[in-house]
């Protein structure tokens, strides 16, 4: 019977697949773990938005009447940059102004090189400890936090899935391998109850009873066949090659069996349970979703301060002297303004004082379910152990019933009928033995997901 499952094509052995091989792909090939990933570049992209905000600006401008009573030119120039220390904002320029002005317009006239100026404009209550532009740097800043914890959120499913169809595929094979051995015995037994039936030493209806039980067996190697296929393209999801095309795992790739087994000391549980309260993105995502609305909350109260800003500026006229001012000016202001009833203010700080009681809740009850689900792994886990362990133990038992009742055939005091039915009980048994050592495997990578253990170096 032919397998489906590709071989490797090389002469020499081919090394086992080990799980951390599958992991490598999915970390470097693995489709929705790299669409995860361009969502740090996105929340990257907003936080350089967010510092653009920062950015020098250049302006400038024209001015000329040129039909009216007063012909004048005015060319102006001059930059400014808004701080993140203090929410200071500083600016300079220059300005031309040449021709006839109107007196209420005499500020704009300039001696004959123009004027320069520079000074800073600096709030005393409003928009001093925070302000709209260093506000969305903050939260942009805290939205790329999130980002990677939405990164390591997906990777932790990932991992745990990827581990899952990796322990699905060696069960597979087992099952495969056993189907074929209980053929291969029924197989290797057929010649010789034949020669045994024309010798009279057995009746003929034992080489029925073995024929039937050759095609019995060979329908359960293709259903086991067919469950390796399937379980080995689940896998390819997973394991790709260096251009991330999925790869479907060669037969000879199948590790000989399960890894060992260990049990958990409930000494360790509470220790576990700490440990994925500190690792657990969501949980770590609802505290930076808060700090976030933290950030609302300041700026709402921010709003409700009156503005007073002091503003000082710096003005030196150049060449021939046409105006009176100058040639050198210091100029210092205060200004005041102050909505009388702030009521948008007060409104966006109720609203962020009830977003941040909600992420207060919805982080008490993540750290809750973060809680149940390690100590609900924890008893799927030794549960599975246990069962692991009974399953060998029985398998044990079967294998050596299942030999004594060969030995009893071939020394003529039992039947062909029972020695098929020890070989079918030691055939259930391993399959079931197996099933048992996947769901520990299985509930390990749930224990793992739930202390995520994939981001114990982070």
């Amino acid at each position: 019977m032919a397998l489906l499952l590709p071989a490797s094509g090389q002469q020499q052995p081919v090394a086992p697949m080990k799980l951390e091989d599958v992991l490598a792909s999915v970390e470097k090939h693995y489709p929705p773990l790299l669409i995860a990933l361009q969502d740090k570049v996105v929340a990257d992209a907003d936080v350089t938005a967010a510092e653009g905000k920062f950015d020098l600006a250049l302006k400038g401008g024209y001015d000329g009447d040129y039909l009216g009573t007063y012909r004048n030119d005015v060319y102006r120039a001059g930059v400014e940059q808004y701080s993140q220390f203090q929410g200071m904002q500083y600016f300079a320029g220059y300005t031309l102004g040449q021709g006839r002005f109107p007196s209420y317009e005499g500020k704009q006239k300039t001696d004959a090189a123009g004027e320069y100026k520079v000074g800073l404009k600096m709030p005393v209550l409003r928009d001093r400890e925070t302000d709209s532009r260093r506000a969305d740097l903050k939260k942009a800043l805290i939205g790329r936090r999130i980002a990677e914890l939405g990164v390591d959120q997906q990777r932790l499913l990932i991992v745990q899935l990827a581990t899952r169809r990796y322990y699905d595929w060696i069960a597979a094979g087992r099952r495969f391998e056993i189907a074929r051995g209980v053929l291969k015995t029924a197989e290797a037994r057929d010649a010789q109850l034949k020669e045994a039936s024309s010798l009279g030493q057995i009746p003929a209806i034992d080489v029925t009873d073995n024929q039937k039980a050759i095609r019995t067996r060979r329908a359960q190697v293709i259903e086991a066949e067919r469950a390796l296929m399937q379980a080995s393209i689940e896998l390819s999801l997973y394991y790709r090659n260096e251009r991330g095309q999925p790869v479907l795992p060669a037969a000879e790739m199948l590790p000989a069996s399960f890894p060992g087994m260990q049990s958990y000391e409930m000494s360790r549980l509470q220790d576990d349970i700490d440990l994925a309260i500190k690792r657990r993105p969501e949980i770590r995502r609802f505290q930076e979703q808060r700090s976030q609305v933290e950030v609302d909350r300041k700026l709402a109260q921010n709003q409700l301060l009156p503005g007073v800003d002091v503003v000082f500026s710096y003005t030196r006229q150049t060449g021939e002297r046409e105006v009176a001012r100058g040639p050198n000016d210091l100029v210092a202001a205060l200004v005041f303004d102050m909505p009388a009833q702030r009521r948008a203010a007060k409104g966006k700080e109720r609203s962020a004082l009830a977003k941040i009681e909600q992420f207060d809740q919805r982080e008490r009850f993540a750290r809750d379910q973060v809680t149940a689900e390690v100590r609900d792994a924890y008893s799927a886990l030794q549960a599975a152990y246990e069962r692991a362990k009974v399953l060998r133990e029985e398998l044990e038992i079967t294998e050596q019933l299942e030999t004594a009742e060969r030995v009893r055939f071939e020394l003529g005091e039992g039947t062909l009928f029972l020695v098929n039915l020890r070989e079918q009980a030691t055939f259930d048994t391993a399959l079931r033995e197996v099933a048992a050592a996947n769901e520990y495997f299985r509930a390990q990578a749930l224990y793992d997901f739930a202390v995520a253990e994939a981001l114990r170096r982070k």
